[in-house]
């Protein structure tokens, strides 16, 4: 059967274990798929021009993300569509910037984008602007260096880091680093800069005759973390609802006369390791139902993060921890540089498993490629296939693009095949632990 890619004028034979997206690629097709292939983004949506019959339903993956965004029956995700029988596509991502971004140095700038579960805290300067009026300019920018510094020693200390400045306000996030226990170190910040500030704002007011205080949101939830900026400028950014939500805390503190509040969602994951000074109740901004927040005054104990935990050696073996296991879902993609490799995560029915990132056959990336039900990956630029269970090669070289010329095809495909080298993993407390291949 064929498929048939517009606006490109190719038309290719195409399986019934592989994805729209995975044919694509092996055509020489730059079809963007800035998530890797794992439906987490939809720069890789196509419109079924005609055939959509032939194409299979949503699986869940795609259904949920169609759900989201409101596709329309004929926009299909190319890294999740397989098909029955003849299809005329059109790919809807075609803009030259586009694959500008779609192939940033992932290495160089982080992933353009991922799910996460971190611990956002949101601190404002309470009356900053009329003081700031009042004051000299060089007398503004020193006072706001020297609370920045103190603050941002605070939360790098406990394991968090400064993603914005906005004016006098920062955001900090806290989970960036995967060891854990985000809310306790995000709260434990907040209550330590709160204490510094005794000190700091007695300084301000004998050198300035002027009021220092500070008001802190602390919430916990999933964000988005990627990348963002115009060529050159690209910085780590965070972005969704749990950042709207820390700032909406932070702004409660206003009409409550508080100074720091942690939602009703960050409190629970640390109840027992907290002391409550009060509580409120409040319709917070943007929202219609009342959310409890609450005023703590003292974390009890210390962090249980893992604490520069990279390695831990079992039975005589190495292992290294790599990502949160609830960060890697069934059919979800993930890479990590070890060993000087760049390695390949993912789920099977449910099973771990690790796998070398690059086909054998020209060094090319497989994160991109499709993992079908049979239990094998198959390489989107050269189609060859291997098996996920014991790495031997199922199919080498079987197709390449027509654009390359017939002598160096020939030599392509007269490469010895290889088979893909698998990797140990297990997961220990919460954390997925690879070690190197006995």
């Amino acid at each position: 059967m064929k498929i048939s890619f517009k606006p490109d004028n190719i038309s290719t034979e195409i399986s019934t274990d592989e994805s729209i997206l995975t044919a694509a690629l092996r055509n020489g097709i730059n079809h963007l798929h800035a998530c890797g292939g794992s439906a987490r983004c939809s720069t890789c949506r196509i419109q079924v021009v005609s055939g959509l019959e032939n194409c299979n339903p949503r699986n869940e993956l795609e259904l949920k993300l169609a759900d989201t965004h409101n596709f329309s029956d004929d926009v299909r995700l190319a890294c999740q569509t397989t098909i029955t029988g003849n299809v005329d596509i059109r790919r809807l991502l075609v803009d030259i910037e586009d694959l500008k971004f779609s192939t940033l140095n992932h290495k160089k700038l982080g992933p353009i984008g991922s799910h996460r579960k971190v611990a956002i805290l949101f601190a404002d300067i309470q009356g900053f602007t009329p003081m700031s009026e009042r004051m000299q300019s060089y007398d503004v920018m020193y006072v706001l260096n020297k609370y920045f510094d103190f603050a941002g020693k605070i939360i790098n200390a406990n394991g968090g880091e400064i993603n914005n400045y906005i004016g006098d306000a920062f955001l900090a996030i806290f989970g960036l680093d995967d060891a854990g226990d985000e809310v306790f170190r995000a709260i434990k910040s907040g209550l330590e800069i709160q204490d510094n500030l005794i000190t700091f704002a007695k300084t301000i007011e004998v050198n300035f005759n002027e009021e220092f205080k500070v008001r802190i949101g602390i919430h916990y939830g999933d964000a988005i973390i990627g990348m963002l900026g115009s060529r050159g400028t690209e910085r780590l950014s965070v972005i969704g609802d749990t950042v709207n939500t820390a700032a909406r805390v932070e702004a409660a503190n206003k009409e409550s006369d508080t100074f720091m509040l942690v939602s009703e969602t960050a409190y629970e994951e640390v109840r027992d390791r907290v002391e409550v000074h009060d509580y409120i109740r409040v319709k917070l901004k943007g929202t219609s139902e009342r959310s409890s927040l609450y005023e703590i005054s003292k974390v009890i104990g210390d962090t249980n993060a893992l604490k520069n935990l990279k390695t831990r050696v079992l039975e005589g073996t190495v292992w290294h921890r790599s990502f949160k296991s609830a960060e890697v879902l069934d059919k979800d993609k993930k890479v990590i540089q070890l060993f000087d490799k760049d390695l390949l995560i993912f789920r099977f029915g449910g099973e771990l498993k690790v796998v070398q990132n690059n086909c054998p056959h020209m060094n090319l990336p497989l994160d991109a490629g499709q993992i079908t039900d049979n239990g094998t990956i198959l390489c989107p630029f050269h189609d060859s296939e291997f098996c996920i269970h014991t790495g031997e090669v199922k199919r080498w070289v079987e197709n390449l693009p027509p654009m390359i010329p017939e002598k160096q095809a020939e030599l392509m495909k007269g490469i010895k095949p290889v088979p893909i080298q698998l990797f140990q993993a297990q997961e220990i407390d919460g954390y997925i632990w690879i070690s190197e291949p006995t």
